[in-house]
């Protein structure tokens, strides 16, 4: 019987060491399954915002907004074909 010890301590430090092994690929895959459903719930977010930032330039790059602001803030006006306006100002000169 003692011929036979070493053997199974080798099996038995065998099986422990595969023990080890599948619990470490087991917590690494769960580690990686939860990694995956976060960056899908990121990537919805991230969706989800992209789609309203896609409406909000939609809603700022209309031409009657656009008209607007440049009419009433910065007061430039359509100009009349043919018609041709130079406005010299003296404190661009310096």
């Amino acid at each position: 019987m003692t011929v036979h010890a070493p053997v199974i301590t080798v099996l038995f430090i065998i099986l422990i060491v595969f023990m080890v092994f599948y619990v470490w690929i087991y917590n690494r895959t769960n580690a990686l399954y939860q990694e995956v459903a976060d960056l899908k719930r990121l990537e919805n977010e991230m969706s989800a915002q992209n789609k309203i930032l896609a409406v909000e330039i939609e809603q700022l790059s209309r031409s009657d907004r656009i008209k607007e602001i440049a009419s009433t803030q910065l007061q430039m006006v359509v100009p009349v074909p043919e018609t041709l306006a130079v406005v010299i100002d003296a404190s661009w000169a310096n």
